[in-house]
This record gives C-alpha cells, structure tokens and sequence, in this order.
C-alpha cells in the first residue's frame, strides 16, 4: 500500500511541475487550511490542517494536489486516532462576480489512518463545491468536499468542511 502511496503522490507531484504556463497570471497556486473532517469509517469527528497546491490548466479549469493531517482527539490523547487524506482534483471554476467564484472540484484519493483506530487505508472518490473570495493578493476560499471511502468490507463516507487561504 506504501508503494502505491508514494507512487501516486510522486506522479501527481510531477504532474503539476510539467503543467504548462501560458503567462505570469497562470502559475502555480498554493492553499493552506483548516478543515473539521468527519467519518463513518471509525465514526470520528476531527479538526485538522489542509494543504493543496492547484496549477491552471486554462482560466476555468485546474489540476490540483492536497492532502489533509486530522487528529481524532476529543475523546482524549490516550484514545486518539489520526489520518492523512492526500487528494488529486479537477477543480472546475463556475463564472461567478469579479470578486467571488464558485467552483467544483472532484477526483481519486487516499485515506490513512493511524494510531488508536481498527481503520484500515483505503481509496477514496470525492466531489465537492466551494466558493473563492478575491483578496489584495491572495484569495480565502470555503468548501465542502465529501469523499466515498471505499473499504474492504464496506463503503463509507467522508466529510470535511474546510476554509482557508490561497496565495
């Protein structure tokens, strides 16, 4: 499962260093967050940190690469569990006013969980919507993204709410 890991998160990682960019207004784009995920997997409820880097494929449509560290903790430090959810997307821009844009965002991902959890890794498909806000120089973004955590036994859902800023 590791090789498999590492072999995705290598060609997604390669995939937005070989994204053309037509001019200065289309580079890569970096987002960092915070996002509450919760889970049918081990039924959990977690805060957690979200990073994603996106790179323009042309002005409605983007290639982006995120992953997400959760900690289970409100049951306490002895009884937490953690998870990394790394995330491919194809974020699609929706016109919107100059200042905020809706978007929709899908595609395949991971989820890991480690620590006090009978959890095991599984893949996960996710579809979801968000909104952009168009700051001075960067932009502050809310979405929800929900994923289908497809596990050995059994399909399980995945929800986060997540908000952050992009630079």
């Amino acid at each position: 499962m590791r090789s498999r890991l590492s072999a995705f998160v290598l060609a997604l990682g390669l995939l937005l260093t070989l994204v053309p960019d037509a001019d200065a207004q289309r580079t890569t784009r970096y987002g960092v967050g915070l996002q509450v995920l919760g889970t049918t997997v081990d039924n959990n409820l977690g805060p957690g940190f979200r990073f994603r880097a996106s790179a323009p494929l042309n002005q409605d449509i983007s290639l982006g690469f995120g992953t997400a560290f959760t900690g289970y903790i409100f049951e306490g430090r002895d009884d937490a569990s953690y998870a990394f959810d790394p995330q491919a997307s194809l974020i699609v821009t929706l016109p919107g006013t100059g200042q905020e844009s809706p978007y929709i965002l899908g595609g395949p991902g991971v989820y890991l969980p480690f620590g006090n959890t009978d959890a095991t890794s599984g893949p996960t498909f996710h579809l979801g919507v968000g909104k952009v806000w168009l700051l001075n120089e960067s932009s502050f973004y809310a979405e929800v993204n929900p994923a289908l955590y497809v596990g050995q036994e059994s399909t399980r859902l995945l929800f986060p709410l997540r908000v952050g800023v992009i630079f």
